[in-house]
């Protein structure tokens, strides 16, 4: 194999790439890169067996096809610090040789037969969303998802297309963030499917903000994305997502309307004299603002205020600022809603109509 490349695209196919690659795994051909040169195409691979990324670079000048299996951590090592517009990648046997301005590199690798297969997308999608659309739904959602490392349900994302619409759903058990967005075209067929947070993170990264087509295929155990160069598939999630559905809130007899900046401040201030041991802010609604003050032990008190549009009887309501904080840095709209019922009773913030973010309150008393 030898191959010409821009060296800026090479980077951007290893970093993707890497992003699947596992820093620890008694298998070494699981730490490469596989190099496949073909058709005026050079495809990055990438796996650690649950998950997978062809990456297809064009910026390049097939030589002569081939094959390569390259440690992915000296060869992305090489490619970041290399000075020139250009790398020449050229193998022999088990060696692969990187030439760029005034460097020259010879690493060993591996027998390209040796590395597992990655799948490809063939055929009709079950559905297409454009990429800057998918890319703020999964903003919205992935910081949702139970950060424990297991694989229960509930630590990826629900994704279910419907007709004309998508709508993800991620929940930790204490809060829970719905984003809906629309198709470009009606889905072939019905989708319900638990996505891995791994895989969330990197399609929201090959995804950015474009208009261009991202094409979506679901089976039984597993999902293929493509998004520009790139072809990302997982193993899907096994289990019962929980029936979110019970959980929003119906018919709030209290709601508030505020300005997403000032009410993100706000929290900001109140969450400064917390601690572990009173890790809540309370929110007190009134007409026309809402009082947020919090309180630790041997470090002082807060309170702030801020105006509000608010319908519905006074009350208080505490919530853990971390977690408000984190919608409200997902929420791209000027203004955001507050629904809720009582103090001990779930609560919604809502952005639009498609968003909506279910909070469960933490006990002050």
């Amino acid at each position: 194999m030898k191959v010409i490349a821009q060296t800026a695209a090479l980077q951007e196919a290893l970093t993707v790439a890497g992003s699947i690659i596992a820093s620890r795994t008694p298998k070494p051909v699981l730490q490469c890169t596989k190099l496949v040169a073909k058709d005026k195409t050079l495809t990055l691979l990438a796996t650690d067996l649950e998950a997978g990324c062809r990456y297809a670079l064009t910026a390049v000048q097939i030589e002569e096809e081939g094959e390569a299996l390259i440690p992915a951590t000296r060869l992305t090592g090489i490619v970041r610090e290399a000075s020139g517009e250009s790398l020449t990648i050229e193998t022999d046997k088990d060696a692969a040789y990187v030439r760029g301005e005034g460097s020259y590199f010879k690493v060993f690798g591996f027998d390209p037969t040796e590395y597992p297969p990655v799948d490809e997308f063939e055929g009709k999608a079950d559905f297409e969303i454009p990429a800057g659309a998918l890319s703020r739904m999964i903003g919205r959602t992935l910081f949702a998802t139970a950060k424990a490392h297991s694989h229960y349900a509930i630590s990826g994302v629900l994704w279910e297309a419907t007709d004309k619409k998508l709508q993800l759903v991620a929940t930790d058990g204490h809060r829970l963030a719905q984003a809906k967005g629309a198709l470009s075209q009606a889905a072939e067929k019905d989708v319900m499917a638990i996505v891995p947070a791994k895989l969330m993170g990197l399609i929201m990264r090959v995804c950015g903000e474009a208009d261009e087509p991202v094409r979506v295929k679901v089976a039984e155990t597993r999902i293929l994305v493509q998004a520009g160069r790139a072809v990302l598939v997982s193993s899907l999630v096994q289990g019962n997502f929980p029936k979110y559905e019970d959980v929003i809130p119906k018919d709030c007899s209290r709601r508030a309307t505020m300005n997403t900046a000032q009410f993100e401040h706000r929290v900001r201030q109140a969450a400064l004299l917390t601690n572990e041991e009173s890790r809540g802010v309370r929110l007190s609604f009134e007409t026309g603002k809402i009082t947020l003050s919090s309180r630790a032990p041997e470090a002082g008190e807060a309170e702030v205020t801020c105006n509000v549009g608010y319908d519905g009887e006074p009350a208080d309501i505490a919530f853990n600022p971390g977690f408000l904080l984190d919608a409200l840095r997902v929420v791209d709209s000027d203004e955001i809603a507050i629904e809720m019922n009582a103090a001990n009773k779930p609560a919604m913030m809502k952005a639009g109509s498609d968003f909506l973010y279910v909070l469960m309150p933490v006990d002050l008393t």
